[in-house]
């Protein structure tokens, strides 16, 4: 809070003595008036867009904000002061905005609003140093303003954010809390649509509509990619999640058909999890679950297919891998996870079954197979690890579409240990 505080009061400090001052232009005034005219514009055309972006968007990939066009095209536009100016009208129409549909939280808008501000005008302050010679003559040396410009830009507005998401959530790693590559991307490709805005509010403002159609295209574009990805990952773990897991492994077992590789399933179940939430809570067993999922990627091969099943429950895939394999990597699985060191003190176990089968077994057989060797560790007391090899006889489901006796237990127990939840 202390931080947040001290930023922000920083913010209106440089803000104000910057446009103290500085001396705006009739050119300025109207340069602002086109900018803000076609933010404006922006958000009516693009408000369907938004809205599904913050709904599919959460937590994931908050630092990566539609506003920074219009702040960055302002950095390059305007002196540093009225950039700052700029971008504190443009944040107090939308947190006013926010107040009035209850779309976001005020004094979450407050602090973006900060770092954009800060990130504007130190961009502004990097074009700056080139005086005329820069962007608004489109001289060579403009390439390497923009260039300083964008990077100063980025590096002190995601800095600043994950500055303060890191003193919130304290990861273990500041990796967990960084901008992902795709959202990198998606930053600078904004950030760049800003240098075409710019350019057009500086040599010809009447065409600076015609960046609307790129800039929806563009977010048009990132939102399917936020929703190609809220559709294949487990939200908790970052997993694939059941549906995709099975898309992945079938394709990885039609591949394996061809080659005639022995393939095997794992089937991780944590032991005694409901325990674990009735003691630490669920934020506990959240970050218990993230933490066993991590620590699965980290272990397998890059060729192995990982996905969260369901509730505690994990699984794997491992292509061409034998039975000796398959339990080995299990058991060092299982070692692991016992060995993993929980931010609640706790500790979790897992009991793991080991599904192998040729070339000929289908998905479901595997996943049947491994299915009743988790039953059976957990049936010998938890932690363990057993491995079974598919057979002709094996099969998920009997013909008449029946569960099998191992997978009718596993299901009763489940819809019991629910209930009882």
């Amino acid at each position: 809070m202390v931080i947040i505080l001290a930023l922000e009061a920083a913010c209106v400090t440089w803000l104000s003595l910057a446009n103290a001052y500085e001396s705006v232009t009739t050119t300025d005034l109207i340069r602002f008036a086109v900018l803000f005219g076609v933010s404006l514009a922006y958000s009516e055309a693009g408000a369907r867009i938004e809205r599904l972006r913050r709904f599919v968007d959460c937590a994931e990939t908050g630092f990566i904000n539609p506003a920074s066009l219009w702040c960055f095209a302002a950095a390059l536009v305007f002196p540093v002061g009225l950039a700052g100016a700029f971008t504190a009208v443009l944040y107090t129409w939308i947190i006013v905005r926010a107040i009035r549909t209850q779309s976001a939280t005020p004094h979450r808008l407050i602090y973006t609003a900060t770092t954009e501000i800060l990130a504007t005008m130190a961009a502004a302050s990097v074009a700056a140093a080139f005086g005329a010679g820069g962007l608004a003559e489109s001289s060579p040396l403009g390439i390497l303003q923009i260039t300083l410009a964008m990077i100063t830009y980025a590096v002190v507005n995601q800095g600043l954010v994950v500055l303060v998401v890191a003193l919130i959530v304290r990861p273990a790693s500041i990796s967990e809390v960084m901008v992902s590559t795709d959202d990198e991307t998606l930053e600078f490709a904004t950030l760049s649509l800003g240098v075409l805005l710019a350019l057009a509010v500086i040599h010809a403002p009447y065409l600076a509509p015609v960046t609307l159609p790129l800039i929806v295209v563009l977010r048009r574009s990132a939102l399917v990619r936020q929703l190609q990805v809220q559709a294949t990952l487990d939200a908790k773990t970052g997993l694939l999640n059941a549906a995709a897991w099975r898309r992945e492994a079938e394709r990885e077992i039609a591949n394996s058909e061809r080659v005639g590789a022995t393939i095997s399933v794992l089937m991780i179940d944590l032991d005694h999890f409901k325990q674990l939430n009735d003691r630490h809570g669920h934020q506990a067993g959240d970050v218990t679950l993230k933490q066993v999922g991590k620590c699965l990627v980290e272990a397998l091969r890059a060729k192995d297919i990982v996905g969260r099943f369901g509730g505690e429950e994990f699984i794997a895939l491992l292509p061409a891998a034998d039975e000796v394999v398959a339990a080995n990597v299990a058991e060092r699985l299982r070692q692991r996870i016992s060995s993993l060191e929980l931010p609640h003190g706790g500790a979790v176990t897992a009991s793991i079954g080991v599904g192998t089968g040729a070339e000929d077994h289908g998905l479901d057989q595997l996943i049947s197979v491994a299915d009743r060797a988790l039953y059976e560790a957990k049936s010998a007391g938890r932690n363990l690890v057993r491995a079974r090899r598919a057979d002709a006889a094996d099969a998920a489901q009997t013909p008449s579409g029946e569960l099998d006796d191992a997978a009718f237990d596993r299901a009763v127990q489940e819809l019991l240990r629910d209930a009882e939840h």
